[in-house]
């Protein structure tokens, strides 16, 4: 519960206190429907939902949890700031304004001076522990951003003293000496906050002016070590065994229970022996049979996937230090390996596509296998329709070219990789050399087929320009001289 002041009529000197009283019933309404659009990949409504459902109980962990997983996706599909809707979350108290800043945040989640505009108003809400959760996240994000903001890293200082976070306190403001090594001021300070951060882990402060107090700090050191190892699942040997088997006495009392399942099946992966992820992907299809959670079943699948990947790669590499004797038969294996793994994708892609018919992501990656399975008419299919998609405009396009090329219908290969040319995006650059590369075989076969010495020209000029680009780039010196030779058979 938070106490804050608000005015009172028109008068601006006269205040009266506001309690606010969470509402977890309320809030929890807004959750489900944060998860059922996240199940259908509408990221942008379930960071929406979720940001509400902060607004009526912010301490929440499931809903702090939701939207920070959502984020992330929100950002990779090409989603954008949700201005409207931030502005309908806006408000007089501090909640409010923490629900607004943490929806502006994850709806533009590579904007590392809206991390640390969340950081603010969490303190300034009084959410001190979820403050202290995400210190150590927008530290990262203003690091690592392409230019340093040195005053955002002494913001982020400031503000993870202010929520006990001093280990982020002092990196952040470490890395703001560096940058500036004749900030003595800033030095001293960072002296402070190594003395604040020994007496906070030491737990004298707490223990200090108690009777008993030391005896009670050794009692909870146990604790302290048990939440040190819950708080790392990176650790090293028995901390990182023992946060694992309590996950794993959690599942088996409760194998049903989302949060439970799904950390196990994450301590699961990250053990990434061959026993420990067949295991994560069991608890993931049992986790979708008693939950009806489809991201289990997805969980699952993926991981089903890269275990067939890593047989594949694995004889890949045998095949490869294989004598003149084994060779054909590590060879048969391989080709059986990479015929299951195909019909594992094909299989995965089918049926989640079938359960999101409006996600363009996963029409092309269903797309991508029918065309590496030959199944050309599931693959243009597939790559007509993601080609809406902004993000998947470029690979799309290509992919369908291809697919017109190997049915050899060429004049539709020309003229979609021409229009894929064209709209080409930004971050797809590195991608037109490709293009440009099937475009002039296309035009090749166009000006054989139709002894058409305008397509035998522009295959040529596509040629020089790949040469002059790079001279190595696959047999474009062949490619030069059967052009050559085609301009002169046509005449």
């Amino acid at each position: 519960m938070a106490i804050f002041r608000k005015k009172s009529g028109d008068k601006e000197s006269a205040t009266e206190p506001v309690v606010f009283k969470p509402d977890p019933a309320k809030a929890a309404k807004w959750f489900e429907h944060a998860k059922a659009m996240a199940d259908s990949h509408q990221w942008a409504s379930a960071l929406v939902y979720y940001a509400h459902g902060l607004q009526l109980d912010p301490g929440s962990l499931k809903g702090q949890e939701g939207i920070l997983q959502i984020a992330p996706r929100h950002l990779q599909n090409g989603g954008k700031r949700l201005t409207k809707e931030i502005k309908k979350l806006d408000g007089p108290n501090p909640i409010d304004k923490m629900a607004a800043a943490i929806l502006a945040w994850t709806s533009e989640f590579n904007n590392p001076s809206l991390g640390v505009k969340v950081l603010d108003a969490a303190i300034t809400a009084g959410q001190i522990e979820f403050a202290n959760q995400l210190t150590e996240r927008i530290f990262l994000q203003v690091k690592s951003a392409k230019k340093v903001n040195r005053n955002l890293l002494l913001q982020v200082k400031e503000l993870s003293a202010k929520c006990n976070s001093w280990d982020v306190a002092m990196l952040a403001g470490s890395t703001a000496l560096e940058m500036d090594p004749s900030d003595s001021k800033l030095d001293d300070e960072i002296k402070e906050l190594s003395a604040q951060r020994a007496m906070s882990k030491g737990g004298y402060d707490k223990a200090a002016g108690k009777e008993g107090g030391f005896r009670e700090f050794i009692k909870d050191s146990k604790k302290q070590q048990e939440l040190t190892q819950e708080d790392s699942l990176a650790g090293a040997g028995g901390a990182r065994e023992s946060v694992l088997e309590r996950a794993k006495a959690a599942y088996e009392k409760t194998p049903e229970a989302p949060d439970v399942l799904n950390r196990y099946a994450q301590l699961l992966r990250r053990e990434g022996t061959p026993d420990s992820i067949e295991e994560a992907e069991r608890v993931y299809r049992l986790g979708h049979e008693a939950t009806g959670e489809y991201r289990f079943r997805m969980n699952a699948g993926d991981l089903a996937i890269s275990r067939h990947r890593n047989v594949v790669s694995e004889l890949k590499a045998e095949l490869e230090s294989a004598n003149e004797s084994e060779a054909s038969a590590v060879r048969n294996r391989l080709e059986k390996a990479e015929e299951k793994l195909l019909e594992l994708e094909a299989s995965e892609f089918a049926e989640r596509a079938k359960k999101y018919p409006t996600d363009r992501t996963l029409k092309f990656q269903l797309g991508d296998v029918a065309f590496r399975r030959g199944d050309l008419g599931t693959a243009m299919e597939c790559f007509q329709k993601s080609k809406d998609e902004p993000k998947l405009r470029t690979r799309a396009g290509h992919y369908l070219g291809r697919c017109f090329a190997q049915e050899d219908w060429h004049s539709e290969a020309i003229a979609e990789f021409r229009e894929t040319l064209e709209k080409i995006e930004p971050g797809d650059q590195e991608r037109e050399l490709e293009i440009r590369y099937d475009l002039m075989k296309s035009l090749i076969a166009m000006a054989r087929t139709e002894r058409s010495s305008e397509d035998a020209r522009d295959a040529l000029e596509i040629c020089s320009w790949i040469a002059r680009k790079d001279i190595t780039y696959r047999d474009i010196r062949d490619r030069r001289k059967e052009i050559d030779q085609l301009v002169r058979e046509i005449g």
